[in-house]
């Protein structure tokens, strides 16, 4: 694989990834809307300004798109990211073990980084709620951030498990086509 190429699918895989994620922030809007029912003028004034920063949001979002998908020859000539190499090639001798278990450990870590603080968030906005209403406010969210964190946390540090049991199941694969 030559420099360039590992630049391409890396600065392409994280334009798809910033894209994706680009959905959550985006739809954070939408519970907005419905607030703007009235036809005061200080009503259209912030309906204007909420539209106006998710027509720029998607705009930012889209140039991101064209730039890190579309334009990656372009981005990767502009920022010198295939200069300064001594081997034109990269030589990746790696076992496929290895992979796995580095992608796993990336996985959970994603998975507990985003778990966690909505975590913290949903278990605040529980007291919070309780405190305000004097009610037993739901604990769905808070169930299902505590899974999401523990399955994280599961997948970093017990990622010999989960390549092992992955290397088992391709190997009862193989075996059934043989």
């Amino acid at each position: 694989m030559t420099v360039r190429t590992f630049w391409t699918i890396f600065i392409k895989i994280l334009g798809i990834w910033l894209v994706l994620d680009s959905i959550t922030i985006i739809t954070q809007f939408l519970p907005v809307l419905p607030f703007f029912g009235s036809n005061s003028v200080d009503n259209i004034f912030v309906l204007a300004i909420v539209i106006g920063l998710l027509i720029l949001t998607m705009g930012i979002y889209m140039f991101i798109l064209r730039l890190f998908v579309f334009k990656t020859s372009w981005l990767i000539n502009k920022l010198h990211l295939d200069k300064g190499f001594e081997d034109e090639k990269l030589d990746f001798n790696v076992q496929l073990s290895t992979v796995l278990t580095v992608a796993t450990i990336v996985i959970g870590g994603l998975i507990f980084v985003d778990g966690l603080p909505q975590l913290c968030r949903q278990i605040f906005v529980f007291f919070q709620q309780k405190n305000l209403f004097r009610e037993n406010p739901t604990s769905a969210w808070i169930i299902f951030y505590f899974a999401k964190t523990i399955i994280g946390y599961l997948l970093m540090t017990n990622s010999k498990y989960v390549v092992k049991l992955i290397e088992q199941q391709t190997e009862k694969q193989s075996e059934k086509y043989e």
